[in-house]
């Protein structure tokens, strides 16, 4: 017999709670079961408590918005990295205090270094024997543009990790060994 608390309903949220992060700022945090069934803790900080709750609920109606629209798609291995990446910056977007500045400066890296080099392929193409050579390219141009483009890609990467899209991130391998490693840079 199940006795914890109940499951939220679909498209509803939790309890709306708050607290103090510093600067005099707070955030409002709160679980949010879409229409999928999936459940989401999602955040959002503000300047005041009513602020943050209405930021909060802000995100969390565009979010079952979007959910009600994506409720049955799932990304696979065989979606294309473009698919990827849309998804990626949505949740970012949605469900963290991601400063639109980093966003921002993410999807920059997304669309002038990483959609160049892996849009062509899906998914589960990208492997880390191709992210090592990607990344020695980069090396060769500029050190840190690299490890930006890799750190970003590391993140996407991570995240279809979670989503379940794939079953291993393929740029931890690549950041082991370092930026400059020229460790399969042969062709594939």
């Amino acid at each position: 017999m199940r006795t914890g608390r109940p499951p939220l309903e679909l498209g509803t949220h939790g309890k709306i709670t708050t607290r103090s992060v510093g600067n005099g700022r707070t955030c409002a945090i709160a679980r949010l079961r879409l229409w999928d069934g999936e459940l989401h803790r999602v955040t959002a900080t503000a300047e005041t408590a009513p602020a943050a709750r209405a930021l909060l609920k802000l995100r969390m109606a565009e979010q079952l918005r979007l959910s009600e629209l994506n409720a049955w798609r799932y990304l696979t291995p065989h979606d294309p990295f473009g698919e990827l990446t849309y998804f990626w910056l949505d949740s970012l977007r949605t469900f963290t205090d991601t400063r639109e500045a980093t966003c921002a400066s993410y999807e920059r890296v997304l669309r002038n270094q990483l959609n160049p080099a892996f849009g062509h392929l899906t998914i589960g193409e990208i492997t880390a024997r191709r992210v090592e050579r990607y990344v020695a390219l980069q090396t060769a141009e500029s050190e840190v543009s690299a490890r930006v483009a890799r750190d970003v890609l590391g993140l996407l990467m991570a995240f279809a990790v979670r989503e379940g899209v794939i079953a291993s991130n393929p740029v931890a391998p690549a950041k082991a060994r370092g930026v400059g490693s020229t460790r399969g840079t042969g062709s594939e």
